[in-house]
């Protein structure tokens, strides 16, 4: 049964998926074709969301209801992908939506810590990191304006996370489906946001390249398959 549930969630995904990025290229159409990609992509991630919740009356109601923060972690994936959908047309949006990005990474960091314990390493790859971002930031003179700050959290936090879940992969626990879902899930989760910082703070602007979506669709789907697993 389980493989049939992702099954069915995996087929609705990857037909969502190229039918919001179809729409995508068609916003500059008009406030409809905005409006209509911008509900096309909550759709997509709300596919996830939906996958994540089926996890948990799974296997959470059961077994254990800390799996119920990886459902509410992607419930506000999916509002963040609603207001960064903005990005480009309104900063105050853009804010709300790292806000809720922000809490996505804090409600997994909270889950990967509760199964898996808080470390020392963790803290200090999310310190070098942030602190690495803050040198480039500087140095190559990114005009991030207001959202400076908080995107310097949401990139502490997002890296924390990351790193909480691929050590937990070498923890000695032993590798699991779950596991190794969770943590490719995050890396695809560092790979959409870089991508994603080059194109709108690097001077990027100009590229339709939706690499960056496609990664974090995916990133976001493979967490929520690994709630069934």
């Amino acid at each position: 049964m389980l493989m049939i549930y992702a099954g069915i969630f995996t087929v609705a995904f990857l037909v969502a998926l190229p039918i919001y990025l179809r729409a995508e290229d068609k916003i500059a159409d008009g406030p409809r074709a905005f409006k209509k990609a911008a509900l096309l992509k909550i759709t997509v991630s709300g596919i996830c969301a939906l996958c994540a919740l089926l996890g948990f009356f799974i296997w959470g109601m059961h077994v254990n209801l800390v799996l119920a923060l990886v459902s509410v972690a992607l419930i506000c994936s999916v509002v963040g992908d609603y207001f960064l959908q903005y990005i480009v047309l309104d900063e105050k949006k853009f804010k709300i939506g790292i806000l809720f990005f922000a809490l996505t990474q804090v409600f997994l960091s909270v889950f990967l810590s509760l199964y898996h314990g808080i470390g020392w390493p963790e803290f200090v790859i999310a310190a070098l990191v942030v602190g690495g971002t803050w040198i480039i930031v500087t140095k190559l003179k990114w005009e991030l304006g207001e959202t400076k700050y908080p995107l310097l959290v949401y990139v502490g936090l997002l890296v924390f996370m990351v790193s909480k879940s691929v050590l937990a992969l070498f923890s000695g626990e032993g590798i699991t489906l779950s596991l190794a879902l969770m943590a490719a899930g995050a890396v695809l989760f560092v790979v959409s946001d870089a991508l994603l910082g080059i194109k709108y703070f690097a001077g990027g602007k100009e590229s339709r390249s939706k690499l960056y979506l496609i990664a974090y669709f995916c990133a976001i789907f493979l967490i929520a398959q690994s709630t069934i697993f």
